[in-house]
């Protein structure tokens, strides 16, 4: 069985790789390439590809959120994010649905092995680093003292840092010091995102409200 393929791109060399490597699998097809998400939209819809590879970097949009969407708009679709080696954008890529994360410097048999995963099962996740990034996930975590990990739970309750400082007769200053702390030490770079790895490890429920939540 042959599964189809379309490759999202604003990188001339990254859609000539992808190119070439599915050229040699008789298994793969590449039905399209595309420079643009909007580009892609329209392929998308034309030719109804098993597999979609989406880029991390592309030029009009943010590659995460757009292949998050294209999970969303089409359940039935295998979407593949490739973007750099990094802990936090994998487990983003896990708690948006897709269906597999692939670094730019894996081999090509990740490659290939993402692609077939996609293909065949687009629900569920894949990506070879997966173990390891939880394992590096929960070893930060566990370096929150525990002022950090009682701050983040608050704020993943939907308290603004005016209220978690009243709520702990602590200053506002000293609040946002103690956020900034712990999205250090998980990776993350937003403190949105730190709500989302640390429901990802476990640290606060997930699906909560973060009405008032601004970063420092």
């Amino acid at each position: 069985m042959t599964h189809t393929v379309l490759a999202v791109s604003g990188a001339v060399l990254v859609r000539a790789g992808i190119a070439a490597v599915v050229a040699a699998h008789p298994d793969l097809h590449l039905v399209a390439v595309a420079a643009s998400a909007a580009e892609a939209g329209d392929l998308i819809e034309r030719l109804r590809p098993d597999v979609v590879l989406v880029d991390h970097d592309l030029t009009d949009s943010d590659g995460l959120a757009y292949a998050g969407r294209l999970r969303h708009a089409h359940p039935d679709l295998g979407v593949v994010l490739l973007g750099p080696r990094d802990d936090h954008l994998l487990l983003r890529a896990l708690q948006a649905g897709l269906s597999a994360y692939v670094p730019r410097s894996a081999a090509v048999e990740e490659v290939l092995a993402a692609l077939r995963h996609a293909a065949v099962a687009p629900a569920s996740f894949s990506a070879s680093d997966l173990a390891a990034a939880l394992a590096r996930g929960r070893h930060a975590s566990a370096a929150l003292s525990a002022r950090e990990a009682e701050v983040l739970a608050l704020v993943a309750r939907g308290l603004s840092a005016r209220r978690v400082s009243s709520a702990l007769a602590v200053g506002e200053s000293t609040v946002k010091t103690y956020l900034a702390r712990a999205y250090e030490k998980l990776g993350a770079r937003t403190r949105a995102d730190a709500l989302r790895v640390a429901a990802q490890l476990g640290l606060v429920s997930p699906g909560l409200p973060q009405q008032g939540v601004h970063d420092p």
